[in-house]
């Protein structure tokens, strides 16, 4: 890949966006090799359905998080017989341009941030920052609790990087507790332990939920505002275990009391099944529509555009937290949206300091209302400049 100049003044003159400037990819699912450059607005990759444009969008999303938004692992994601896969990324962030390089083997993945080795991928967020829309994302309501407390911890991570340790640490905690559990003689001063690591790192996870979820829902208003749901109440509420136990409680050390108290209270229900039954992995995020389930009461217009002004309120903490917008990875939002609902999102995204990758299959999907736009097309894992 070429240097590349200074990244011009943008339409809203921000200096110095954050955007992906090129890409090169090298055996990564069917691209056998590419090499691309992009424009700081929307960037349009069109073609057929199987052609690779997700393929794409999940070889920018693995720089920018240091993960498939497919959850696959690395193995899936190497060509048909070939050892590895390779990206490398240049961008920029702020007036410092970046090189992200991140390699994917048999067994093991490796990344390196401007030749420097990095322990995490994901670590690399801050050279280059993503908000993913998928037509997976709907899943925000319609799927389980699983997934809505891995969206919170996530957004948790993008804004503290000490929270992906502290659920590791809680995770290795919990296992501990559940083997305890499991025995057929039972050592009460090892429980004690284990239940008061529990209580503590549990206390931490609840908190730094709860202070994200504040955050992002006094940013959801405008954005419904914008997609024209805002004439119903949607609200984003964290049900935890806490607050049905208790009137009230703020601080660390009163959580941490509670789940002593709840944990030492479940240990004889929890011997029966061997599993935990108290703590922040029991907990959810409720979406609400004028108080009742989003996912049972609302329709499928309402809950794909809440989903998106989620999605706008996530950007709108990367924006406080990188003092610049994120880059945007929208897989065919269009299939997803009604007319009305794709040309109000679009025309959102549009107003933002932010670059887009967006696929589809057809060209008159989008309408732009900006000069900053280049378009690709997808064919076979090949792209080429139209």
């Amino acid at each position: 890949m070429g240097s590349g100049a200074k990244p011009r003044q943008s339409f809203l003159g921000v200096s110095n966006l954050m955007h992906l400037a090129a890409l090169r990819i090298q055996d990564f699912r069917n691209i056998a090799r590419a090499e691309l450059e992009f424009s700081m607005g929307l960037n349009l990759l069109i073609g057929d359905n199987g052609q690779g444009k997700s393929n794409f969008l999940e070889a920018v999303g693995l720089l920018a998080t240091g993960r498939s938004f497919r959850h696959a692992p690395s193995p899936s994601l190497r060509r048909h017989g070939q050892p590895c896969f390779c990206l490398e990324g240049r961008t920029w962030a702020g007036d410092l341009r970046h090189h992200i390089e991140f390699k994917g083997y048999h067994d093991r993945q490796t990344a390196r941030l401007n030749g420097k080795p990095m322990t995490a991928a994901s670590a690399m967020g801050r050279a280059l920052a993503a908000v993913i829309v998928t037509p997976e994302t709907l899943r925000l309501v319609q799927g389980g609790p699983t997934e809505r407390r891995a969206y919170l911890d996530w957004l948790v991570f993008s804004r503290q990087r000490e929270h992906a340790p502290l659920m590791r640490d809680y995770r290795l905690a919990l296992r501990a507790r559940n083997v305890l559990l499991q025995r057929a003689v039972h050592n009460s001063a090892e429980l004690d332990a284990w239940e008061d690591r529990l209580a503590v790192l549990g206390a931490r996870v609840t908190l730094n939920r709860r202070t994200v979820l504040d955050h992002l829902a006094t940013r959801l208003t405008p954005f419904l505002q914008a997609l024209a749901v805002a004439d119903t109440h949607f609200t984003a509420h964290l049900s935890c275990q806490l607050d049905r136990c208790a009137a009230s409680w703020a601080t660390q050390e009163e959580a941490a009391d509670l789940y002593r108290q709840l944990l030492i209270k479940s240990r004889e229900k929890d011997r029966v099944p061997g599993l935990t039954t108290v703590g922040p992995h029991r907990d959810d995020l409720l979406l609400r529509l004028d108080g009742r389930s989003l996912a049972k009461f609302g329709s499928q217009g309402q809950q794909k555009r809440f989903v998106l002004a989620l999605k706008l309120a996530e950007a709108e903490l990367l924006r406080e937290t990188l003092a610049e917008s994120p880059i945007f990875l929208l897989d065919d939002p269009a299939a997803e949206l009604d007319r009305v609902g794709f040309a109000l999102f679009v025309g959102v995204l549009a107003e933002q300091a932010c670059q887009l990758l967006l696929t589809s299959c057809h060209t008159g999907d989008i309408a732009w209302p900006r000069g900053d736009m280049a378009t690709f097309g997808v064919r076979g894992g090949c792209f080429e400049v139209i």
